[in-house]
Formats: C-alpha cells, structure tokens, sequence
C-alpha cells in the first residue's frame, strides 16, 4: 500500500523536476553523491473518509517531509520551489510548513534545511457485512402488563410484613406491607409461573405460583405460605 504511494509521488516529483535531480526515500542527513529531492516519510495519522459509497474506506494520511540537497544552494532553492507550487496545484495533496525542532536535525545528521511536508491521502477500501433485506412489515407483538398482587402468609395464616420479594428476571424488589401485601407489574401472558425469592423473618425462601392458578382470582390477592417457625 504504502510503497504504491511512494511509487506514485516519485514519478509526479521526477515531472515536476524533469528528471534533473535524483529522488530518495531517504532522510534529508543520508549521504549522496549528487544532487537529490528527498521525500522522508516521517509521519502517519488518520484522516476523514469522505465516500459515500457501501464500502467503508479506511483513510491514512502519509506525511512526507520534502527537501533538496545540493552543493549549489540557489538550485536547490529553485528545485524546492517549484515541487512546492506544483503541490499547491494538486486536489489530492495538502501543503504543510512544521516547525521541526532542532533535535529532530541534529538526530537526522544534518543542519536545519528549508522543507515543507506533503501529506498524502492513502485509502483502503472495507466492504461492509450487507444487511438482507426485509420483504414484509416487521410484526410487533404487544403483550400487556397487569398488576399481581399478593399476601404473605406464615403460620395460622399470620400476615409477614416487611418480607422482601425479588423478581429476578425483571430485577424488581418490592416489600410487604403490614398487612403482608404486596403489589409488582408483570407480563400474565409471558410467564407460566410467578417466581421469587422472599427474604423472611432471617430465612430466605423461593417460590413458584403457576400463573394459571393466579388468574383464576384476578379480582383477590394470590398467597404465598412461607414455612416459618412459630
């Protein structure tokens, strides 16, 4: 991928030079034995996709640090000027000018030179998984939610109050009143059963009613018997 954009950016240098000057890859401090266009790749980022195609591109931004290098420093100025304005010219380059520190000259071997970057879109293209698609109407069933409510009930049918009930498909906790009531939403038609666990009187206990046996007495409290000592 890379080596493509390499590829491509030599010979758009070599037109814009007409192949008066060498072109290397190599930073700006490589030795050369003659006067030399230097595209140093020196950094690499993200940049924003901007198609709008069913494929996904994944767009890398190349930042290449461009220099001329030669022993007559007016030829190099005027090699370097006109890479430059060919580069303004150009929809698929953006022009930079980065302020490079000292040391990135010194790790290089070289004095600070007159540059500018040419950043460089580079694109991957990443099919999407396609969707299939839907032939009729999406059906939406509804099932509707009903208030259960309960008692407690322990030895000699004494209400429990404060007994703790948890639902734990649904994360609801309620509490029994002083009468051993309780009340909790629920989907009658989804459930063959009511299931909980009740915290009692120190004792924690879990319970299955069969819904069936609830709905016979929508209009009156279910009960629950908890087996606690006298």
């Amino acid at each position: 991928m890379i080596d493509e954009i390499d590829s491509r950016l030599k010979e758009w240098i070599a037109t814009v030079i007409d192949g008066k000057l060498a072109i290397t890859f190599e930073h700006p401090g490589a030795e050369r034995s003659q006067p030399t266009v230097s595209a140093y790749l020196y950094d690499m980022g993200y940049s924003t996709p901007n198609s709008t195609t069913r494929e996904i591109p994944l767009q890398i931004s190349l930042s290449y640090l461009l220099t001329v290098q030669s022993d007559n420093q007016v030829e190099s100025h005027k090699y370097l000027g006109k890479i430059l304005y060919a580069a303004k010219s150009q929809s698929d380059m953006e022009v930079g000018f980065p302020a490079l520190p000292g040391q990135f000259w010194q790790a290089i071997g070289t004095v600070p030179l007159p540059h500018f970057s040419l950043h460089v879109p580079m694109m991957i293209m990443r099919e999407t998984d396609h969707c299939p698609v839907i032939k009729a109407q999406p059906h939406i069933g509804i099932s509707p939610i009903t208030h259960l409510t309960g008692v407690v009930l322990g030895p000699l049918d004494q209400p429990i109050p404060d007994a703790k009930i948890m639902l734990p498909h649904s994360k609801t906790v309620v509490y029994t009143d002083n009468k051993g009531l309780f009340s909790v939403a629920a989907d009658a038609n989804s459930q063959r059963a009511f299931n909980c666990k009740i915290d009692a009187k120190g004792k924690q206990f879990s319970v299955s009613v069969p819904m069936q046996q609830i709905l016979k007495t929508p209009h009156a409290p279910f009960t629950i018997h908890l087996d606690l000592e006298v």
